[in-house]
């Protein structure tokens, strides 16, 4: 079978060669409405840009990096899925580094990344200040998820409102004694989730137990110990990891969720639907947040001199099995 051509996605869309050429290099005035359809048709024909014969024609890579804070947690592969599916239609090729949770894994990803000349990077840090501690050469554009570091753009999720939401619901189903497991404090994001739940519960509601770990569904054993001896009847985690990992301690505790005690999770990964009961949780538009990511690196790259951008997605809550009314 032929290799499609842009001709082949043009016909297949409606539009002229031209609107699908300003769409994949990000270029020209073309509606949400009409990109997502050239987008579409891209995918389902499986058109692909001859990234040799671009380098050759304009000196420019097509590649990007991606560095990740760690793969292990279920969210990052969502969010580099919609880096991808955007990067790929438009040409891109994506070089991606999994930090491991490391500083030093991560720092060593991005000097190997530095030698092969991309033309921006996407980059989830492992903390905030990793640059202050051990400053590297990023001698090209720099897109930040999740943690805001100086002069560099930004893509975020409101997650502060996502906190407000998770009291909302807890206030509307009548909890009056609750746990929180909240993210590192060290880090702004964990600071604002937290920030929004506290500052949204009702004046009744008791905080029986609180503590701060990793984004993880490993719960240490004398947290663990300390929550199954202090009854709640609702738990609010940072995130679905967590809310997972609570879900197993409470199983293994002989407790029912919901029955016994509520959760609440936070960011909606694939898995919040797949365990039982089913995590009521902040949904978090993951993929789409990957795809500004990248279509605000591209905005970047060409556009060097425009202000610092800060582009922040809603974020929503789903309803699952594992709320019930006190």
């Amino acid at each position: 079978m032929a290799r499609p051509t842009i001709r082949d996605v043009a016909a297949a869309a409606g539009v002229s060669t031209a609107t699908v050429s300003y769409v994949l290099n990000g270029t020209g005035s073309v509606s949400s409405a009409t990109a997502d359809r050239v987008r579409d048709c891209v995918e389902e024909l499986g058109y692909r840009a001859n990234s040799l014969a671009v380098a050759h024609r304009t000196g420019r890579s097509r590649t990007i990096g991606l560095a990740v804070a760690d793969l292990t947690n279920p969210f990052f592969p969502e969010f580099a899925r919609g880096v991808h599916k955007a990067a790929i239609t438009s040409g891109f090729g994506v070089f991606l580094i999994d930090a491991q949770g490391s500083h030093d894994i991560e720092l060593e990803g991005l000097e190997m990344l530095s030698d092969r000349v991309p033309e921006g990077l996407i980059w989830v840090p492992v903390g905030d200040d990793i640059l202050s501690t051990r400053p590297i050469p990023l001698p090209f554009p720099v897109v930040t998820f999740d943690r805001e570091l100086p002069d560099f753009d930004s893509v975020n999720a409101d997650i502060r409102h996502g906190g407000e939401l998770q009291a909302e619901l807890i206030n509307a189903n009548g909890h009056k004694r609750l746990g929180i497991i909240s993210g590192p404090q060290w880090s702004d994001t964990g600071q604002l989730r937290r920030e929004g739940l506290l500052d949204r519960l009702d004046d009744d509601v008791e905080v029986v137990w609180e503590f701060s770990v990793d984004y993880s569904s490993h719960i240490p054993d004398e947290v663990r110990e300390a929550i199954l001896s202090h009854e709640v009847s609702c738990a609010v985690t940072a995130n679905d990891i967590q809310a997972i990992g609570l879900l197993q301690t409470y199983r293994d505790a002989g407790l029912s969720v919901p029955d016994d005690v509520s959760v609440v999770g936070f960011d909606d990964i694939d898995l919040a639907a797949r365990v039982s009961p089913g995590l009521s949780t902040v949904h978090l538009p993951v993929e789409a947040l990957g795809m500004t990511a990248f279509d605000v690196l591209i905005d970047r790259i060409k556009n060097p001199d425009m202000p610092r951008r800060r582009e922040q997605l809603p974020v929503s809550m789903t309803i699952r099995q594992s709320v019930r009314s006190a």
